[in-house]
């Protein structure tokens, strides 16, 4: 499994991207590396799993633990996910990914 965070050098938030992305991993125990990707181009930083851009979540509600009353986002600041939506995506990937096909 590949995970890839794609950032601009000069915007720091991809630092917070890079905490949230290690802290699931950690948490989840997984044994995954993060590989990071410069782009002077890039405008937020993006991940990547398995080469597919992680993208906001399509519907929003209030009981969702990532939901942001006053935005409406599950975006945690300049385009990062938060830490409750990639714990499900990289979890629902591993398994994808160790079971053998």
């Amino acid at each position: 499994m590949r995970i890839e965070l794609v950032y601009a050098p000069n915007c720091n938030s991809y630092r917070k991207a890079l905490h949230v992305l290690e802290t699931v991993i950690a948490e989840e125990r997984l044994p995954i590396a993060i590989e990071m990707i410069e782009d002077n181009g890039s405008t937020k930083p993006v991940v990547r799993i398995n080469g597919a851009e992680l993208a906001e979540p399509s519907q929003s509600f209030e009981g969702d633990p990532c939901f942001l009353p006053s935005s409406g986002s599950h975006l945690v600041g300049s385009g990062v996910l938060c830490a409750e939506h990639l714990r499900n995506y990289i979890s629902e990937k591993w398994r994808e990914h160790s079971i053998p096909a």
